[in-house]
């Protein structure tokens, strides 16, 4: 009677332990669904708090953790060269940045002492209007002239808005120089603090870009009305003759509270790009996954998920450059023949 016992219950935890084992195997099986990658952490370079990237890197980190085994994506904040050189040093993937910015490290020129042979293009984006914005209560500033001897905040310092602003201002005839001479000051930095600086009075003048709209320059508008500078539309034809990568458009009218109508700025084109040595199949399923998830994009950050199309994903970037896993999937959607 005891042997009997003694079988039933090393038998029943026989049962157990293949039940489990079955489980197991089942997990496996599921897991083994999810693509594999050839290395479990990925950093995705992005903007500040606050920009039009941020949610974007954060739509692609849940999209590239959902479908590849046990990958583990982050964000880090910076800018537009600051990614740029980011990758370059192997501190991160993937990341964005302006086409503008991109041609400068390709060509060592801009804010890239030398060519960068480290980075490659994955796709265009959406065009970013640069947006010079004051207090609707500030009469003083009424025009670019207006800000040379005011306090000026440019956004991320390693981004790609200076730079255009530079370039942008040198059709004025403005410098960093001609600022610090009338008495104006530079200040950089995250655009969520910048917009609480413009609100505060510590600057006068805000900087940042959008599509069309800047989140953090939306949110102060239920205390604060605004007003964008325009630019000259001969300053605008000039700098499109240049080889910087810089465009012009109008700000759409009632962009921002008060603005009825549209008002002539300069654009750039924001681009996802990539470290030139990462695996040709771990590219191909990373730009395959983000324009196979459009969903996720137009559900959280629609005004710039509608730009986001394969009509457009070569805009301001030569196919060589390519990454070739980004190369490969547009040829099989028609893209590149």
């Amino acid at each position: 009677m005891m042997k009997k016992i003694l079988w039933t219950a090393i038998l029943g935890m026989l049962m157990i332990v293949a039940a489990g084992c079955g489980n197991d195997s089942g997990n496996a099986e599921g897991s083994s669904d999810k693509l594999e990658a050839p290395d479990k952490f990925l950093q995705i370079g992005t903007g500040p708090m606050g920009s039009g990237w941020y949610p974007i890197t954060t739509g692609m980190s849940e999209i590239y953790m959902d479908n590849f085994n046990g990958l583990n994506a982050s964000q880090i904040e910076g800018g537009s060269t600051a990614n740029l050189k980011s990758l370059d040093v192997g501190d991160i993937q993937l990341g964005i940045n302006y086409t503008s910015d991109f041609s400068d490290a390709i060509a060592g020129e801009g804010g890239f002492t030398e060519p960068l042979d480290t980075v490659s293009a994955i796709a265009s984006l959406y065009p970013v209007y640069q947006t010079i914005a004051v207090l609707d209560s500030n009469e003083d500033i009424q025009k670019i002239e207006d800000i040379v001897d005011k306090h000026i905040f440019l956004g991320p310092k390693n981004g790609g808005g200076p730079v255009a602003f530079w370039r942008m201002m040198d059709e004025y005839g403005i410098t960093e120089e001609t600022i610090e001479q009338a008495g104006g000051q530079i200040s950089y930095g995250n655009y969520n603090d910048g917009a609480s600086m413009l609100v505060d009075n510590s600057v006068d003048v805000f900087l940042g870009g959008g599509a069309p709209t800047v989140v953090a320059l939306q949110e102060i508008e239920l205390t604060n009305q605004l007003r964008v500078l325009p630019i000259d539309q001969d300053k605008l034809d000039s700098i499109k003759e240049k080889d910087y990568g810089i465009s012009a458009a109008p700000l759409p009218a009632e962009t921002y509270k008060g603005q009825d109508e549209e008002v002539p700025t300069y654009t750039a084109v924001s681009m996802m790009t990539s470290r030139a040595d990462l695996d040709e199949e771990y590219v191909y399923n990373l730009t395959k996954l983000f324009w196979e998830n459009m969903d996720v994009f137009e559900e959280q950050i629609p005004e710039r998920a509608v730009h986001f199309t394969l009509d457009t994903v070569l805009d301001g970037i030569d196919p060589e450059t390519l990454h070739p896993g980004a190369k490969k999937y547009y040829e099989e959607q028609g893209v590149l023949e």
